[in-house]
Formats: C-alpha cells, sequence, structure tokens
C-alpha cells in the first residue's frame, strides 16, 4: 500500500498519510507463520519494510490483528534464510487486481528502560601542603639603560 496522499479542502496543496516514515521498496522473498501455528509456514513477497512494518503480497490471506511470525530470505527457493525471524501483527489486508493479498504488517517495538542514573562523584584529590612558600627571584633594571641601540 503506498503512502495515502491527497489534497488538501482547498485544493492547493498535496498531504501525505499516515506513516511515521517512508517505506524503502524492497522485492524480498519470505515466509509468514502464524505464532500459534509455526509448522503453517506461507510463501509471500515483503515489497516494502520500514523501522515500523512492512506490506508483504501473498496468495493467501491472514485476518487483521493475527501475530505472525516473518522470515526474510535470500534466496526464491525459500531454503536459505537472510535474518532471524521477527514478531510483527497484522493490521490490514486488501486484494488487488491480480488476486493477490497485500499484508500490512505492524513491528511492534519495546519501550527502552533507561537504568538510573547514578550522581557522578569526583574522585577527591589529597590536599598537598606546601611546606614553606619559594621566592623566585627575577633580574630587571631600575631606572637607567632601556632597550639598546635607540
Amino acid at each position: 500500500m503506498p503512502d495515502d496522499m491527497f489534497l488538501s479542502p482547498d485544493r492547493k496543496s498535496l498531504w501525505r498519510g499516515r506513516r511515521i516514515v517512508r517505506r524503502t521498496q524492497i522485492f524480498r522473498p519470505c515466509l509468514v507463520w502464524p505464532r500459534e501455528m509455526p509448522e503453517m509456514k506461507l510463501h509471500g513477497v515483503a515489497l516494502d519494510v520500514s523501522p515500523y512494518g512492512m506490506r508483504i503480497r501473498m496468495l493467501e490471506d491472514l485476518p487483521p490483528g493475527t501475530e505472525v511470525r516473518i522470515q526474510l530470505m535470500r534466496d526464491d527457493e525459500f531454503s536459505e534464510p537472510l535474518a532471524r525471524p521477527i514478531a510483527a501483527e497484522v493490521v490490514r489486508n486488501t486484494q488487488d487486481e491480480g488476486g493477490f493479498m497485500d499484508l500490512g504488517v505492524s513491528i511492534p517495538h519495546e519501550a527502552v528502560k533507561r537504568k538510573e542514573q547514578k550522581p557522578l562523584l569526583r574522585p577527591r584529590r589529597p590536599i598537598q601542603r606546601l611546606s614553606q612558600s619559594r621566592m623566585h627571584t627575577i633580574d630587571f633594571r631600575i631606572g637607567g639603560e632601556g632597550i639598546q641601540g635607540r
């Protein structure tokens, strides 16, 4: 499903749809199976992908709300996996004019938990006591001859 693009009510500007980020076009074979039935491997082709979801074209239909696992494959024979399976959820399905089903799947992300930050403590340096003040002598001229050559 391409980004929903439509004209504004005044028909002077084009608005972008509901996508969080743009999807990247790919054409990668993949295996899709429901989470409860790992033996039911369905063949599909991932058409585009983003960090939050992807669009998969398949012959079979999966209803929205189905939790699935998706594994991208390296070859067209579906024998060599490209990456580990990812968990996803079917959020929409539409049928195109060729009889294929386009599934829109959402990839859930776990919230990142921050560690409790401890205050940064500076290491204390030992105080060095000077035994005596040291005097430095500086040679200087008083009164007389300034810079030579003038």
